[in-house]
């Protein structure tokens, strides 16, 4: 049910209250006028009667008969004259005004008196009757109650209908605020309400235009967040394909390196040593034989150390707790003034080669920084497994290091930062209360995205 039709039914049933409560009074009005009407016209009459008898108290009863037809009928009342062996010898005529017509015996049942009857005895010679008789004055009432009706239904019908109207009128407003709702609802959030009459329409009015002009902005910034957030995702996943290629370029040259040029260069150093064992004779010869074994270790020895920062090959063949043990012994042997610490919890299941290969990039990276630029004295390398999350600790006791680091190991940081989101992990570079710094990457192991290499 809208709005207008409830307002409108309110003041219908308000108007309606209001003609019965007219209707009400009247008839309590109408009562009391027949009551006081049907009171004085037997008052006159008994009167009238009581004073005739008195002074003509010789007159028989068919004298007063005479005189009771000459005085015809007395308004309100009947008038019955018996003479001493009951026969009626007279009986009031009946009313002319309004003959023929009755009001409803409801309507007189509710206003008229109960039916008053006086004796008057004539002394032996009969007995005279007063009845009141008051369907006249409820007849006029009735009259009166129709004639009201009538002009109350006129003006309620009138009144009606210019309710009707100004409900309609002012309810308007609102209609188009619902309406205006519904677009809304349907997802046309460019819909906008015009200025609208009233106070109270056109705070809600310019409340509706607020609100839909923050859905639209809202929507609009959802939207190109969504869109920026699709092509960020794409940009990692492009990030994690290239970094899958590279790594299974560089796993590919490592292992190049390792078995054919590692066999070529060990093969030139046996000939360099044989050369040299055949050469005993000639000095010049010799000479030249050792210089190529030289070059040969120099080479063997530059390749072996390129090989784990092309591939660290110890993670396809020792896995990713013993691959890290073992790059904190090769710099326990690089860094002999350094003291070196490594803990690290068991591994439930071996990650996939990308977590891996970030994590150890990660500390391989933070184990460079700091012995390059924080001069420190002891270097720990944690890892912690805590349900489907391994968290990588590399902490170190030197002058510490801002969380951009130096120049030269910015590049570093930023690869550490990224290798850390393609894993879906986070990196912090904090500084430790008692000096130094820690380098912290938290990576999900069962959430962490998969190689497409």
């Amino acid at each position: 049910m809208s709005l207008r039709v409830k307002l409108h039914l309110i003041i219908t049933v308000l108007m309606f209250a209001l003609v019965a409560t007219m209707v009400a009074l009247f008839i309590g009005d109408t009562r009391r006028s027949v009551h006081e009407e049907i009171g004085a016209s037997g008052g006159i009459t008994r009167q009238l009667l009581e004073r005739l008898i008195w002074v003509g108290s010789r007159n028989r009863a068919d004298e007063i008969a005479i005189y009771l037809r000459d005085l015809g009928r007395v308004r309100a009342n009947n008038i019955l004259l018996y003479d001493a062996q009951g026969k009626e010898l007279y009986r009031s005529p009946p009313s002319t005004y309004k003959a023929g017509r009755n009001a409803p015996d409801w309507f007189a049942d509710l206003v008229q008196p109960y039916p008053e009857r006086r004796t008057i005895e004539l002394g032996g010679e009969g007995r005279l009757v007063i009845e009141a008789e008051a369907s006249r004055a409820v007849l006029d009432g009735w009259d009166d109650m129709l004639l009201l009706l009538g002009v109350a239904g006129l003006a309620f019908a009138l009144a009606n209908g210019l309710v009707y109207v100004l409900v309609g009128r002012a309810v308007s407003p609102f209609e188009r605020i619902v309406g205006a709702l519904r677009e809304l609802e349907r997802g046309a959030l460019h819909t906008r309400l015009p200025a609208l009459r009233g106070r109270e329409a056109a705070a809600m009015g310019a409340a509706f235009n607020r609100m839909a002009e923050a859905l639209e902005g809202g929507l609009e910034v959802r939207r190109q967040a969504a869109e920026s957030e699709a092509r960020l995702e794409a940009q990692r996943e492009l990030s994690r394909e290239l970094h899958a290629r590279i790594e299974e370029e560089r796993r590919t040259l490592a292992r190049e390196l390792h078995d054919e040029l590692g066999q070529q260069v060990t093969a030139i150093r046996s000939i360099a040593l044989a050369m040299a064992h055949r050469a005993a004779a000639d000095a010049g010869l010799r000479s030249a034989a050792q210089a190529l074994t030289e070059t040969s270790n120099t080479l063997y020895d530059n390749m072996h150390a390129m090989i784990p920062r092309l591939r660290p090959l110890a993670l396809d063949t020792l896995g990713l707790v013993d691959a890290l043990a073992d790059l904190v012994e090769d710099w326990r042997l690089r860094a002999p003034q350094i003291t070196f610490g490594f803990t690290a919890d068991a591994l439930a299941a071996e990650p996939d080669d990308t977590v891996r290969v970030g994590v150890y990039r990660i500390v391989q990276e933070s184990l460079s920084n700091a012995v390059r630029h924080a001069r420190p004295t002891r270097i720990d390398v944690v890892i912690d497994v805590q349900g489907d999350v391994l968290e990588a600790r590399v902490a170190d006791d030197g002058v510490g290091m801002p969380p951009q680091g130096p120049d030269g190991s910015r590049h570093g940081i930023r690869s550490m930062h990224e290798r850390a989101a393609l894993v879906g992990g986070d990196l912090a570079i904090e500084a430790k209360a008692d000096g130094g710094s820690v380098v912290r990457v938290r990576v999900p192991l069962e959430a962490a995205p998969r190689s497409h290499a």
